[in-house]
């Protein structure tokens, strides 16, 4: 297991600060009666009458993963390790949130969840979910609560001496990713793989009854669970990089990868063991090896951090006749941290309240029809609801002060993500409402209030972000990094031709166009969304390179939102053909992955 290289020093006997301790203790329990409510799951019948047995392999593996976070969580806790148990159990409930709306299948397309851990059907009859459902997603909202109780204990860690203390002097305040050097791409490309496995469909099977589908073509349960647990996986990488502590960052990759191997792992054993016309699929097996992968790396973190980089030698310990004056700048350092700390918070539980809002803004009614009248379902919800859950977890990280700096420049993009996908939910009440006796429900008034926190959010992100600025010395100014301004600009260009085509096309579908006008409200918070991207690619060219690629993995990811909604809302026409934007959008992502890793790139002296 991970250790801290200075823990004697960050806490020792008898001086620990006790803050941290509280909150990961509560992991921890919270984490392992969620992992026992799991395990029940299986054995009080999860689907009714009778849906078959559950594949006995997967369900252990399932167990066994679910269990596994939480024991690691429970070893750090007795050694003292309070941040590293929290990290553990913060990067398993990443995981778990997407898990947990995966369940949801089980009450709404029992028959076509494809949970073999579970049960498998043996007929087409109607299936009703059983009493071991609503074990299975206590178990899941368990694990989420256990990882924000988790990261509440790193917040507070991170605030004592020593935390984040590197055997080298010169490594000191360096984000993981600097310090653990080729391991960081391996990182990287674990997620990536497992992010690719994820995308294809989970099993091969010839059984009339067990229909499988991919990610872009499942229920919109399974595609936004599947897609949120995509972006949680990104999320939870991203950060551990980004982190000043090795332990936290080990951990919490470990954490991530064992809750993955819980949804993609099962996928495999139950292929193995179903047999029965039902064999494991390629993506499943990627996948698989993606959340192995992020096993092991998290697990070699400290190793890799530990390991020399070159022969120069060490700072020496600085003389003690300057200890009053190194007092006197800690003093007016801590100072500043706690200004920035207040901005950062204000921004992210202001990000979190509309991401809230988003999400049951989605859930709820958005227009209320005359009786009898059977009420309409408006697919651009669900790409609003994806956004305010994409937008919850990155304001997460913004309310810690470990994660905040490298999270604020995602979230100064993300909140206009979640505008444009609103703006389009917004727009079909608009068309709809000229019909009569129909009008907005509660759910359009909440997604309204959405709109107006995620812009409130954008505001305390920017604010947030010129107190940081404050601390640096910008007197001679920053010349422009020409080979970011290239892949920002050619990233932005390719986003803003992806938002003004349609993403799909189809019989009887007149998709909107920038060439008619007036816009809708959709189109407009699409050409939101492209400024917005310009404005990263310029930023980014002359921002810190950590910051700049925190802006561009955040551009990504918007991106990818605005992609969802291909699969998420094809669905209201027959026979969809993807269309030009689907194609643009996919393109702008990678560019804006390719400019992430430009503008960390070291330079060339």
């Amino acid at each position: 297991m991970p250790t801290h290289p200075h823990a004697d020093r960050a806490a020792p006997a008898g001086t620990a600060d006790p803050a941290p301790a509280r909150p990961a203790v509560a992991a921890v329990l919270i984490g392992l009666i969620g992992a026992l409510a799991g395990a029940f799951g299986p054995v009080l019948g999860v689907a009714r009458p009778g849906a078959g047995p559950a594949v006995v392999a997967a369900a252990a593996v399932a167990t066994g993963c679910a269990v596994a976070a939480p024991a690691l969580a429970l070893v750090a806790l007795s050694r003292r390790r309070y941040a590293a148990a929290g990290a553990v159990l913060a990067g398993a409930g990443a995981i778990a949130l997407g898990a947990a709306v995966l369940d949801v299948a089980l009450w709404t397309d029992t028959i076509d969840a494809n949970r073999l851990e579970l049960f498998r059907p043996l007929t087409a009859a109607h299936l009703e979910a059983g009493a071991g459902a609503y074990a299975v997603l206590a178990g899941h909202v368990a694990a989420v609560a256990a990882g924000v109780a988790g990261l509440v204990a790193i917040a507070r860690a991170s605030r004592e001496d020593g935390y984040g203390q590197a055997e080298d002097p010169r490594q000191e305040g360096l984000p993981v990713g600097r310090r653990i050097g080729p391991s960081a791409a391996l990182a990287v490309a674990a997620a990536g793989l497992a992010l690719a496995g994820s995308f294809a469909a989970p099993w091969s099977s010839a059984d009339p009854v067990l229909v499988v589908h991919p990610l872009l073509g499942s229920p919109a349960p399974t595609a936004v669970g599947g897609a949120v647990i995509a972006v949680a996986m990104c999320v939870v990488v991203a950060t551990a990089l980004s982190a000043t502590s090795v332990e936290v960052a080990g951990h919490a990759t470990v954490g991530a990868g064992l809750a993955a191997l819980s949804v993609f792992g099962t996928r495999v054993a139950a292929g193995v063991a179903a047999g029965d016309r039902v064999s494991v699929a390629a993506g499943s097996l990627v996948a698989a090896v993606g959340a192995v992968l992020l096993i092991v790396v998290g697990a070699l973190m400290p190793r890799a951090a530990a390991r020399p980089r070159d022969q120069e030698p060490r700072r020496a310990a600085p003389p003690a006749s300057r200890a009053t004056t190194r007092a006197g700048v800690a003093a007016a350092a801590a100072r500043a941290r706690t200004r920035r700390a207040r901005w950062h918070a204000a921004a992210g539980v202001t990000g979190m309240v509309a991401g809230v809002l988003a999400a049951a803004g989605s859930l709820l009614p958005v227009l209320a029809v005359p009786a009898g009248v059977p009420q309409p379902q408006i697919l651009a919800t669900r790409v609003a609801l994806v956004a305010g859950l994409v937008l919850l977890i990155a304001c997460v990280g913004l309310v810690l002060s470990e994660f905040a700096p490298a999270v604020r420049p995602a979230v100064g993009v993300l909140w206009v993500a979640q505008v444009a996908a609103v703006a389009a939910v917004l727009q079909a009440v608009v068309v709809a409402s000229d019909l009569p006796g129909v009008a907005a429900a509660p759910g359009a008034f909440v997604l309204g209030a959405s709109v107006l926190a995620a812009v409130a959010t954008g505001l305390l992100t920017w604010c947030a972000g010129s107190v940081e600025r404050e601390a640096l010395d910008t007197s001679e100014g920053g010349a422009a990094r020409v080979p970011v301004l290239v892949a920002g600009g050619a990233a932005a260009l390719v986003s803003t031709i992806a938002l003004a085509l349609p993403l799909y096309s189809g019989a009887g579908y007149s998709p909107g166009s920038v060439a008619t006008w007036p816009w809708g409200w959709d189109l407009w918070g699409r050409g939101v969304l492209a400024v917005a991207l310009w404005a990263v690619a310029a930023v980014a060219a002359r921002a810190r390179p950590a910051r700049a690629a925190a802006g561009a993995v955040g551009a990504a990811i918007s991106m990818g939102v605005y992609l969802i909604g291909w699969p998420l809302t094809s669905g209201r026409i027959e026979e969809p053909v993807i269309g030009p934007g689907a194609v643009g959008a996919i393109l702008a992502v990678l560019l804006f992955a390719v400019a992430a890793v430009v503008a960390v790139r070291p330079k060339r002296r």
